[in-house]
């Protein structure tokens, strides 16, 4: 659901909780129209929920499998009642006859009574020429002394009695057909929502199915985006009582919340947080117990990936404070209640949070009673989060097994709270260098330090020690961080850089490498230039195929390129071994079968027919197996097709028997001279000849694009076409 918010406008539509309506409904009570309207709105809500949601498939098939689609029974009511609760003219042909005549009718009596208004007749009776309704019929004002000079039936006096509201007599007839109409029409109304009432109530189960649907999907999107704003992740779930948190933040501090770690398991039951006042001891365990409703809530929690929840049975809080004077109860008092509810009820599967345990009375009983609980809570198995300032549970949580010291950090210089946890460190009262700061007297604070035993000023020195030391650690922590954090980004830059260049090699190794395939299709044009021309066909040495084949070489490897033809065999390759001369193989690509010349590593020499080319060992399925040939026969091979291949051939004269093989031969070495597009010259005739030969071009393997010359090209005696 998160990524379905995320990545689309997904709002879910309001409705109302249509159970009443539509139990009304099924036992045949008529709805309202505006309680019929808000039923459909509902109905629709729902198929837009469940139209938004579809993608998320199974994810959420458990929600919606119940879904029925209801567009019919939707359809009826929004034809019938628009968005104001009114019936419309359409919703049945006999209500849009009534209405249509109770216009004509109103119409006419309006009419009538303007009429009247404007005689000349009844000017001084009038006294004001304007139309009135009262009850629904059409009256005029008249001055009381001149009744008698209107005859009609008096509807309303004004309040200063100087006024009758007439209904003329020539008007009645009018104003009862308004009436009659106006109950007509009500009467077509109630019939109405009585066919659309009982519709509904026929659907009710489904009505409700599909409402508890959008219910569950409006939870489901509120939850995405509460975690989408608290940046919330997905916690771990295990089975055993336990809890773990990495960075995480109380979800109401939002900003405000500072990134706190901690871990409850079965090696650590107890975690006991000391620190001075408002310096976030509280937050923590508040954190706490709020990420394990969360996600038991099946929300996510804001807090970093490797964030832990188990399994608890029960969860107790005892944080604020419940004092009352009408049930006699103090702070203290209240605590003791609390506690002795939670030790009735806590397991080996409860988590226990509680701030300021024993606190609230005498210090030195309080925390004896307090350790006397942590006792009870490890022997019962429980999990806990307790907040002290006693002395004696920090030494207790530092001497025990199973129970861990945390707190709450402060500045050194300025003993201002950071709100950071500090797990296994116990942590210091700081009320002197809280005083010095606030601007108490300081004989006052000197005398307070004389009064303090020397077991304590010995602890509370050693505390300040320990916090000095540990935020020097802290920093140098957070520096090292910062220093890992650059080098890993200049490592990303470099990295990124080297992708880039070689990504710049690679192009421009591309791009040589089809400058040099045109180079030689050029050579080959020239050289069938020079055929055209009557010049001798050119000859090739052994030794003049070798030095083109050790600069083409050489080329590559200077550029870095793969030669074409020579990539690595892959590892599903259907040649992987050493192919001997004379080995019977099928070339893929060609869909021909030919016989090895010369195995030259990660490219092979192949014979097919009068042809020779060389192509990947990947290309190649054996047949059978047998001897050898050189590199430079490749360089050879190519290089006499380069000389004799020509864009052009006639076969004009020639049966298709005789033609096809020798188009097929000037394909294979145009294939290897690189030369597209090619013109065949086949001549029209009967048009035998040009129909044969333009099947087979299409199911040549290396032809595309066959099609008949334009008429500057030779038109149907010609047949041009592209190679693959």
């Amino acid at each position: 659901m998160r990524d379905l918010v995320a990545s689309a406008d997904l709002h879910v539509l309001p409705a109302i909780e249509t159970a009443e309506l539509t139990e009304r409904a099924a036992i045949g009570t008529p709805l309202l129209a505006a309680e019929l309207r808000a039923v459909s709105d509902a109905i629709g809500a729902a198929a837009a929920a469940y139209n938004k949601t579809r993608e998320a498939g199974e994810a959420l098939e458990t929600i919606t499998a119940p879904y029925r689609p209801l567009k019919e029974l939707q359809r009826t009511i929004t034809d019938a009642i628009d968005e104001r609760a009114i019936v419309l003219d359409r919703a049945s042909p006999a209500l849009g006859r009534i209405r249509k005549n109770l216009q004509n009718a109103q119409r006419e009596a309006r009419d009538r009574v303007n009429a009247l208004l404007r005689s000349p007749k009844y000017a001084r009776a009038i006294q004001d020429a304007v139309v009135t309704l009262r009850d629904g019929r059409f009256v005029v004002p008249v001055k009381t002394e001149f009744s008698a000079d209107v005859p009609g039936i008096v509807h309303d006096t004004s309040s200063s009695g100087a006024t009758l509201f007439v209904e003329p007599l020539a008007v009645l007839d009018w104003n009862n057909r308004v009436r009659t109409l106006q109950i007509d029409e009500q009467r077509e109304i109630e019939r109405i929502l009585a066919q659309l009432s009982r519709e509904t109530g026929a659907q009710a189960g489904q009505i409700e199915a599909n409402v508890e649907m959008l219910a569950q999907l409006d939870v489901l999107v509120a939850k995405a985006r509460l975690a989408q704003a608290m940046d919330a992740r997905e916690p771990e779930l295990f089975d055993d009582a336990g809890v773990t948190v990495r960075n995480g933040r109380h979800p109401l501090l939002a900003e405000r919340a500072v990134p706190q770690s901690l871990s409850l398991d079965a090696a650590t039951r107890l975690m006991v947080i000391s620190g001075p006042n408002m310096g976030g001891k509280t937050v923590a365990l508040k954190m706490v117990g709020l990420f394990v409703l969360m996600t038991y809530a099946g929300m996510q929690v804001p807090a970093a990936d490797g964030t832990r929840i188990g399994r608890f049975s029960r969860i107790f809080a005892d944080i604020g404070d419940e004092q009352s004077i009408l049930a006699n109860t103090s702070t203290f008092s209240a605590h003791l209640a609390r506690m002795r509810d939670i030790f009735g009820l806590a397991g080996p599967q409860s988590l226990v949070l509680v701030d300021e345990i024993g606190g609230g009375t005498e210090p030195a009983s309080g925390a004896a009673l307090a350790i006397a609980m942590l006792e009870r809570l490890l022997t019962v198995g429980a999990c806990a989060l307790v907040t002290t300032h006693s002395t004696e549970l920090k030494l207790f949580a530092h001497e025990t097994q199973g129970v861990i010291n945390a707190s709450v950090r402060f500045d050194p210089q300025t003993f201002a709270p950071t709100f950071h946890l500090d797990v296994g460190t116990p942590g210091q009262s700081l009320a002197f260098p809280l005083a010095r700061s606030l601007g108490l007297d300081a004989d006052m604070i000197a005398r307070a330090e004389e009064l303090l035993t020397s077991r304590d000023r010995d602890y509370e020195r050693a505390l300040t020690e320990l916090a000095g030391l540990n935020a020097h650690l802290q920093q140098e922590r957070d520096a090292l961080a910062r220093e890992r954090a650059h080098v890993e980004t200049l490592q990303a830059n470099v990295r990124a850089r080297a992708e880039a260049l070689e990504r710049e090699r690679r192009s421009f190794a591309q791009d040589a490498e089809r400058r040099l395939q045109a180079t030689l299709r050029d050579f080959a044009s020239s050289l069938a230039v020079s055929r055209a021309g009557g010049h001798a066909q050119p000859k090739v040495t052994r030794g003049q195929a070798e030095l083109l084949q050790r600069t083409l070489d050489e080329m590559h490897r200077d550029l870095g390129m793969t030669a074409p033809g020579t990539a690595g065999t892959s590892e599903g390759s259907a040649v992987a071994r050493k192919i001997v001369e004379g080995e019977p193989v099928r070339v893929l690509s060609l869909a021909q079968d030919g016989v090895v010349v010369a195995d030259n590593g990660d490219s092979v020499l192949v014979a097919i027919g009068p042809m020779k080319t060389v192509v990947p060992r990947s290309d190649l399925r054996p047949i059978a197996a047998a001897p050898g040939r050189s590199r430079s026969q490749a360089a050879q091979t190519k290089l006499e097709a380069v000389t004799n291949s020509a864009p052009e051939l006639d076969v004009r004269g020639k049966r298709f028997a005789e033609a096809e093989p020798l188009v097929d031969r000037w394909i294979d070495e145009a294939v290897l001279a690189g030369i597209s597009p090619l013109r065949l010259i086949h001549g029209k005739g009967t048009g035998m000849l040009g129909r044969g030969l333009q099947e087979f071009l299409r199911a040549h393997p290396q032809v595309k694009d066959v099609r008949y010359g334009d008429e500057n090209e030779g038109g149907g005696g010609v047949t041009i076409f592209e190679l693959r």
